[in-house]
């Protein structure tokens, strides 16, 4: 009688010594997918503030051309249309195209990071 009542007992405390290490694993997994998630974004927040750093100059750079252009034809709006005319035209072409084959290199590129940065914190333990 004492044994049944010993082996109930130790299944019992299997049964929670089991759940007890799921749920930590849950726990586990769900802060290494937070962090791989936060390092992405913080990547992406660098990228897109050196884009948009970038475009700013972009647009002087198109401004001071259009300015010079103006002046050399004698005419600014002249000068303004000549500087437009390539960004309508890519634009345009850019409107157009299909996007699957960008989307899906960006899904490919994000997944790939994520699997390979969890790779490589499975491979530390």
């Amino acid at each position: 009688m004492e044994e049944e009542s010993t082996d109930y007992r130790s299944d019992t405390n299997l049964k929670t010594d089991i759940r007890e290490y799921i749920e930590k694993r849950i726990q586990l997994f769900v802060i290494e997918i937070a962090e791989q998630l936060s390092l992405y974004i913080a990547n992406s927040f660098q990228k897109i503030l050196g884009m948009f750093l970038l475009g700013g100059a972009l647009f002087f750079v198109l401004f001071a051309l259009a300015f010079y252009l103006g002046e050399l034809i004698g005419n600014f709006s002249a000068g303004f249309a000549l500087v437009s005319l390539p960004l309508i035209f890519s634009g345009y072409f850019f409107m157009k195209k299909k996007s699957k084959m960008v989307t899906e290199n960006i899904q490919s590129e994000v997944i790939g990071k994520i699997l390979e940065n969890f790779e490589s914190d499975k491979e530390k333990k």
